[in-house]
């Protein structure tokens, strides 16, 4: 867990005595057991009835973070896919969304008219959740496979302790047993996808009974209209109609990319949407003058497809959008491609596929196939990463973080003294503690599943995914303006193994004082 750097030496103090005895070499005189557990109870009193410990150094949530370090004065060329990425949609499109969804299930596959009036609640779903088509489950899964088992949701319903054991035996997800029935939401356009998926299942559930509705058929259904509505051309004619709605103006973003080309740095757009409604967003957000900023512009990619298929050609579109028949050689500034492959893109502009930086939102299509197979470098723009630093910048989550991370290692301790009764009853007791704490925390986030970055002690699988395919991710594309473009480097915080020493709670700190207090001070520790 997060700890707080703002410690004081008044936990130590009270600590000194009992964490002694693991100092000590085997020979020295130990106190007794009984008083040595009295003595972390007492500590573990002392912790409750301190007054809240606040982190001054607060988190940035306009920073840009790092995975793997790199340097933007070794980057050539710069580029971006749109959607959630250049464009940032209001919360309002996956509303509209939602309501598309019921519609069409309506008017086009004869469901219930009542579904039209059920409305969409952003604070359900997260990105990162896993979900079972045929059990009509949602599931957090932390890097090891492991199910969070407070965020599984039936439906819309928090699934018992006992459901749980029988659905996933061990409580881990085996993705060569659900026969890809299993899947990992990581776009935000799905969002409202699932989330009318779980709602029409609880409606029909309610009204037609359990034995009645089948998830993996209502799943057909809306992906069915949703591929439809995607496709199209209805979401994206609405959002082009209504554009104020769904886009703001943003110098902002205008003005970091004026300051990237006048720093030599070559510019693309590489997306899988259409150039009118590319265009739509863009002179919203910047003006009618948006392509003079960008290189090449690229629409209708169909990546990931655009990175592992050299077969297709790129295609020029005509003055009236359309896709024409002659043989491209080159990509030319004020011209509109479509489709194409990442080979001929390396030819025709001559750009070391090593000096590239590409951003996007979504990490299968935009970000893995860059970085994993074509030497490109890669950042991810995670917009919910905003809420999550605000939150963990609060006292109140700090608070709980601080108590969980003593909790933790008040745990690892008492079990030196099993199988001693005093010992065990503080166990059973803290365990509970600790329970209570990570439901507070859970309660805190703005969504039913928590953290998409974490479980309690360990990254979620969504984490483990972006740390792997982005070596930079922030929350917004526009947080770069505040990096220089010539010299800046992003240099990852070097993070302790397990087996590497820390000092990250007050017992390591006091173990560390006692032991080495006349070697070194503990800050040497690190």
């Amino acid at each position: 867990e997060m700890s707080l750097v703002t410690l004081t030496e008044r936990g130590c103090r009270g600590l000194v005595a009992v964490l002694s005895r693991s100092c000590r070499p085997l020979s020295s005189t130990a106190p007794t057991d009984t008083a040595a557990i009295q003595e972390l109870a007492d500590h573990h009193a002392q912790v409750l009835r301190s007054p809240p410990l606040f982190s001054k150094n607060k988190l940035n949530p306009n920073g840009v973070f790092t995975n793997s370090e790199l340097r933007l004065c070794d980057i050539d060329v710069m580029g971006f896919d749109y959607d959630y990425t250049l464009a940032p949609y209001s919360r309002a499109l996956e509303s509209t969304i939602f309501d598309m969804i019921l519609d069409r299930l309506v008017a086009l596959r004869h469901y219930p008219t009542a579904l039209k009036s059920l409305k969409y609640d952003p604070g359900f779903l997260a990105r990162g959740v896993h979900y079972d088509i045929n059990n009509g489950t949602f599931l957090k899964v932390d890097a090891y496979h492991r199910i969070s088992a407070e965020t599984v949701h039936e439906r819309t319903r928090r699934v018992p302790s006992g459901d749980l054991d029988r659905l996933y035996p061990g409580r881990r997800l085996f993705f060569g047993r659900t026969g890809g029935f299993v899947k990992q939401n990581v776009d935000i356009f799905e969002l409202p996808q699932l989330f009318a998926w779980c709602s029409v299942l609880e409606y029909l559930h309610t009204t037609s009974g359990p034995g009645d509705v089948h998830p993996a058929i209502v799943f057909e259904d809306i992906n069915k209209v949703t591929y439809d509505i995607h496709v199209g051309g209805t979401l994206h004619g609405h959002i082009m109609a209504n554009i104020g709605e769904y886009l703001e103006p943003n110098p902002c973003l205008e003005n970091m990319l004026s300051m990237l080309r006048d720093s030599g740095k070559r510019l693309f757009v590489l997306t899988n949407s259409p150039y009118n409604f590319i265009d739509s967003g863009m002179t919203q957000m910047i003006g009618n003058h948006w392509m003079e900023l960008f290189d090449v512009v690229i629409c209708l990619s169909k990546k990931p497809m655009f990175f592992n298929d050299t077969r297709r050609p790129f295609r020029r579109l005509s003055s009236n959008n359309e896709p024409t028949f002659g043989q491209v050689n080159d990509l030319k500034k004020g011209e509109v491609y479509c489709e194409g492959n990442v080979r001929d893109l390396h030819q025709f502009t001559g750009w070391d596929p090593c000096k590239i930086l590409y951003f996007g939102d979504q990490m299968f299509a935009d970000l893995a196939e860059p970085v994993l197979n074509q030497g490109w470098h890669t950042g991810a723009i995670i917009r919910e990463l905003r809420e999550e630093l605000e939150l963990l910048n609060s006292a109140a989550c700090q608070q709980r973080l601080f108590l969980l991370n003593e909790l933790n290692y008040l745990i690892n301790d008492v079990q030196r003294f099993i199988p001693h009764p005093d010992a065990i009853q503080l166990l059973d007791q803290w365990c509970t503690e600790r329970k209570k704490v990570r439901h507070e925390l859970l309660d805190q986030h703005p969504t039913k599943f928590g953290s998409i970055f974490r479980t309690h002690l360990t990254p979620t699988l969504f984490y483990r995914r972006l740390s792997r395919f982005a070596e930079i991710y922030t929350c917004d594309l526009t947080n770069l303006a505040h990096f220089s473009p010539h010299h800046y480097r992003f240099t990852p915080t070097r993070q302790d193994l397990p087996h590497e020493m820390h000092c990250t709670s007050q017992l390591d700190i006091c173990r560390a004082k006692c032991s080495w207090k006349e070697a070194q001070p503990w800050k040497q520790c690190r």
